[in-house]
Parts: C-alpha cells; structure tokens; sequence
C-alpha cells in the first residue's frame, strides 16, 4: 500500500478510535453530530490527520481550527485556538447570512435559469398546439386516433423522464459531475428545442420531444442537488426551494413566447414558422446555461465521493467568504460520510 494509501487509511482507525464509547447507542445523535462528546485534543489531531491524508499538509493549522469549529458552529467564540479574524468571519456569518460571495449569486443565477428552462419547455407547447395539431393531421376535435397521438407527442418528454431520463441521473452525475451533467442536459434541451422547431410530420415531432426528456429528467434531479451542496447550511433550504419558484417563471415565459410568437404569418415555404418559434424559443435560455455552467466551482461533495479533498477544498474557497469556513465544511462533510460508512 502506498504511504497516502496508509495514512488514509490510518485516518478512518483514528476516526473510529476516537468516536465515544457509546458510539451505537444512538445512530440518528450520531449522523446529526459526528462530532459529539469529542475533545479539542481529539478534534485537533483528527483535523491535522485529515490534512495530512488528503494532500492538504499545507493547511495542517487551518484544518484544526476547522475541525474545532465543525463539533459546534454556535460556539466558536470559546475556541482560543482561533484568531480574531476568523472569529468575525463566522460570527458575520452568523449575523449577516446573505453576505455571501458573488460566485455562490452566480451559481444561484445558473439554478434558477435552468429551473426556467424547466418551466418554459413544459408550456410553449400550449401554443404551439393550435397550429401544429392539424398542420400534421392529428387535430383531437377530430376525433378518432387524433387524440391519443395528440396526446402522445404532447406527452413525450415526460414519458421518456419516466422510463429513460431520470435513470440516467446517477450514471451521469458519476461520470461527469453535477457540472458536466447540467452542461450535456442542456445542451440536449437546446438541440431538441431547435430540431422541434424543424419537424415535418408527428412521428418527427414525437421523437424530438422524446429526446428533449433526456435534457429534463437528469437536470431536474441534479440542479437542487448541486444547489444544496453548494450552498451553506444557514441559507440552504431558501436557495434549493428557489428551484420551484423559478420554474413558475419559466412557465410563465413559455405562455409570454406563445403570445409573442402567436400571430406570426408564415413565409415562402415555411409553414407553421409561429408555432415553430414558440417550441425553439425554450433553447434559448438552454444555451445560457452551456455558457455559465462552466465557469462555476464543482460540487464539494461530488469532489469528496471521487477522493479529491484537495479540489473539494478550492471549490469551497470560492463559495465561502473565509478560509476558516471551508476548512470547517469540508472537515464536516468528511466526518458525517466517515460516520455514515460505520453503520452501513
């Protein structure tokens, strides 16, 4: 074994070692605080364990204080070891919770448009429905067969979320992170809005639709989750339940395209280019999102499941006004998925 291997490993004895005697009494204590009933000794050499054997060694200080600030985020005026600085730091927190970096208001940004996209890919088809439906001959007044295809190409994304979209979630967040993931389902949302937009005939239309619930099943699964391991605790609830209120907006923008795009007349060989343009304007916000996802930090959380502390720790850098927070966070989330793993 290698020496990382061994300190690591080293690391998860020490955690058990120093876990009370009690330790099963009670599993839900437990998983709420790891930390509990540990010392400040303890939690010192533990926060510099943790440093040492995960690439960290330079932060060996730092990931003490932070080990020392994770057992009780309430009480870390009685911590000597801290300096003043970092003091105020996590007292501001405390006093002032929106005062947050600008790049976790960025990610916020990013949740919230993909959220509308959400919304607006579930009703531009409202009004794209009066013209397409007997442009294709498949206008349910007709009745017949018409109404269940009508409702089948209507229906579509959300049938393909239920039997392929969704299911793909967790291979996907495995292979490309929650930042990868966001990117490819939207890039498959904006693709599919355009390739509806060029359709000729329902059964075209059926699987472009299909596809485009690729692009919303995963993304719904993975925005809130990337949200909420973003975000820190005290405005984590807030921010992840923003996902809700901006897919009303984005339902309330699918309705704004269809009125906007209603009374388009058609050109020279191009008929049905209002409802067209109701069904490709979805993309557009779509593409927004290509274009900022990459520019925000990974999950932490996504780093910590690969083993990457060392980038978990710069990606919580930037979403943290202070160092000693991240380091604090970052020992936290070690030590719950550490505490985790003993009652599997």
């Amino acid at each position: 074994m290698s020496t990382s291997g061994q300190e690591k490993t080293n690391h998860q004895l020490s955690f058990i070692k120093n876990a009370p005697d009690d330790y099963s009494a009670n599993i839900n204590q437990k998983l709420a605080n790891p930390l509990s009933g540990w010392s400040h000794e303890e939690l010192r050499a533990d926060g510099e364990l943790f440093a040492m054997s995960h690439g960290l060694e330079h932060l060996s200080e730092l990931f003490q204080k932070g080990a020392l600030a994770a057992q009780d985020p309430q009480a870390f005026e009685t911590i000597s070891f801290l300096s003043e600085e970092e003091k105020e730091s996590l007292r501001r927190e405390l006093t002032h919770k929106w005062d947050q970096p600008k790049m976790l208001y960025y990610l916020v940004i990013l949740c919230s448009v993909a959220a509308a996209v959400q919304g607006m890919d579930e009703t531009v088809t409202n009004g794209a429905n009066l013209f397409f439906a007997p442009q294709f001959g498949i206008d349910p007044n007709l009745g017949g067969h018409n109404q269940w295809i009508f409702g089948l190409v209507n229906s579509a994304p959300y049938l393909c979320c239920a039997v392929l979209g969704c299911w793909l979630t967790d291979p996907l967040n495995r292979m490309l992170g929650r930042r990868g993931t966001i990117f490819v389902t939207a890039a498959l949302s904006f693709l599919t809005c355009i390739w509806q937009g060029v359709t000729n005939s329902w059964p075209h239309l059926f699987v472009a639709r299909f596809v485009l619930g690729l692009g919303i099943g995963p993304k719904s699964s993975t925005v809130p989750v990337y949200a909420a391991e973003c975000a820190p605790p005290a405005i984590r609830g807030a921010l992840v339940m923003m996902w809700q209120m901006w897919t009303a907006f984005g339902i309330m923008l699918g309705f704004v395209a269809d009125v906007a795009f209603f009374k388009v007349p058609d050109q020279r060989q191009i008929t049905g280019l209002n409802w067209r343009l109701m069904l490709a304007s979805a993309g557009i916000p779509a593409l927004f999102i290509m274009a900022q996802v990459l520019f925000c930090p990974e999950s932490p959380r996504w780093y910590v499941s690969k083993g990457r502390y060392d980038k978990a720790y710069e990606s919580l850098t930037r979403l943290r006004k202070a160092p000693i927070q991240a380091a604090r966070d970052l020992y936290c989330t070690f030590s719950w998925l550490a505490t985790c793993s003993l009652y599997q």
